[in-house]
């Protein structure tokens, strides 16, 4: 790795840990908040401008019996005040209606039951998966970051609340031929719209990236370049944006190409030129060799980044998933890309649907676990896309899994929000059936202890 880089890492990577075995042994007492401030300022970490409200803030309000959470607590430092002009995102109000165990070595297995959140309705708030506070959004914008011959597909579109911000950016890649949809009248993000305006009225900027140039496009690194341009235009020219908060995130082809990113961005921004990614939230992430042509390996790229990076990763992977499989080991999807990092920020969260052989109770309507779950639109996307998906459906794994990861990722990122969503005891609650049953889903695996 270029030494510049890892000094980039490695500095921040001490403040942190010095901060996790702080708290780990002695408590937080043994750290005056001064330090623990300083600590994690330096560390550069999201919320490290907050680090002292965090303290005295009530982050944690959800019952988190069990998070278990890396000793690098980068982004469990929020400022509690939300990070924008408008009403706070308070960590404060992420209780929700839900029981829990208590937290001792005599409970026995945690029992979570939320109370109000049927499968078949979205939730109610404070839940990640609720409709947020900014009820009106502006109406979206796309933008270029490219022109010339053969860069016409170079676009963003902006989806954000309709308020001043600052707001995070959350940077998402559609998956092969989904950039557009809606019928005759193609229109950029279509297939996503619903899971970006979500996660816009949760206050942060969804900026959706077209990376690719038609249907025979597969160089994967160049996409990745393509989204790291986006995210440099994007940061400069959306006044709302937050320059310093980003994560990445990508359904199939787009969740590669957000990987790959993320390798280009931690492991060969000499100069850091970009925001370092809080975390990658990666659905669904196709990876496999091509019949034909060349290949570009995001796991071996996965492979080289660095443990002490701050990135987050998230692989989220429906269990009847055929054209993405996580199942089989000789296809280097999501359980290969996950394996290859070194990095203990890490976790493979799998979706399970109530369909015939599922895990879960059979359930009016069925939860489809497939290749298409994260598509938020009912039906299919229309135009080309039509030929290679299957129905996509707007249900509970959107809004109890896929909605509630990604809300609550950056929750806890950015907003001192509560870590059960993403990366506790929650990750795992997909809905109450109405015989009282809970539709479960699966941690396949997580980097920490």
């Amino acid at each position: 790795m270029p030494p510049i880089r890892w000094v980039r890492i490695a500095s921040r990577a001490a403040a942190l840990t010095w901060t996790g075995l702080a708290c780990a042994t002695c408590g937080d007492a043994a750290m005056p908040a001064a330090s623990k401030a300083d600590a994690v300022a330096d560390a550069g970490g999201p919320g490290a401008d907050a680090a002292l409200a965090a303290d005295t803030a009530a982050t944690d309000a959800v019952p988190d019996v069990a998070a278990n959470l890396p000793p690098d607590t980068t982004g469990s430092a929020g400022d509690g005040t939300g990070s924008d002009s408008s009403p706070a995102d308070s960590g404060t109000g992420d209780a929700g209606p839900l029981d829990a165990a208590a937290d001792s070595p005599d409970a026995g297995p945690p029992a979570l039951v939320c109370a109000k959140c049927p499968f078949d309705e979205q939730p109610l708030p404070p839940h990640p998966g609720s409709p947020g506070k900014y009820s009106s959004l502006s109406e979206p914008l796309e933008i270029a970051y490219g022109s010339g011959f053969g860069q016409g597909y170079k676009s963003v579109l902006i989806v954000k609340p309709f308020a001043p911000g600052p707001f995070p950016v959350l940077f998402f890649v559609p998956g092969k031929q989904l950039a557009t949809g809606g019928g005759l009248v193609q229109k950029l993000g279509h297939p996503y719209l619903d899971f970006l305006e979500h996660v816009a009225s949760h206050g942060y900027i969804a900026a959706f990236v077209r990376v690719e140039a038609g249907l025979i496009d597969a160089d994967h690194e160049r996409m990745a370049d393509d989204l790291l341009a986006a995210m440099k235009v994007t940061l400069k020219d959306v006044n709302a944006a937050d320059p310093t908060k980003v994560a990445l995130a990508g359904h199939s082809m787009g969740a590669k190409v957000a990987l790959i990113a993320a390798w280009k961005i931690l492991n060969l921004d000499l100069k850091g030129e970009y925001p370092m990614p809080a975390a990658a939230l990666l659905f669904a992430l196709a990876n496999e060799p091509p019949p034909i042509g060349g290949y570009y390996d995001a796991c071996a790229k996965a492979k080289e980044i660095v443990p002490a990076a701050p990135t987050w990763f998230t692989f989220v992977q429906a269990d009847d998933d055929t054209t993405a499989t996580h199942k089989d080991p000789k296809k280097p999807n999501a359980n290969g890309c996950y394996a290859a990092l070194q990095t203990q920020k890490k976790q493979i969260i799998v979706l399970h649907g109530t369909g015939p052989g599922d895990k879960n109770p059979p359930t009016d309507p069925e939860l489809h676990d497939d290749h298409s779950a994260p598509l938020s639109i009912v039906g299919k996307p229309g135009g080309l896309a039509d030929f290679a998906t299957t129905d996509s459906y707007l249900d509970a794994l959107d809004w109890y899994g896929y909605w509630k990861l990604t809300v609550g990722a950056l929750d806890f990122h950015w907003k001192g929000g509560a870590k059960a969503w993403a990366y506790g005891d929650l990750r795992t609650h997909g809905g109450t059936a109405k015989n009282g049953g809970v539709i479960q889903h699966e941690v396949l695996g997580q980097g920490w202890p």
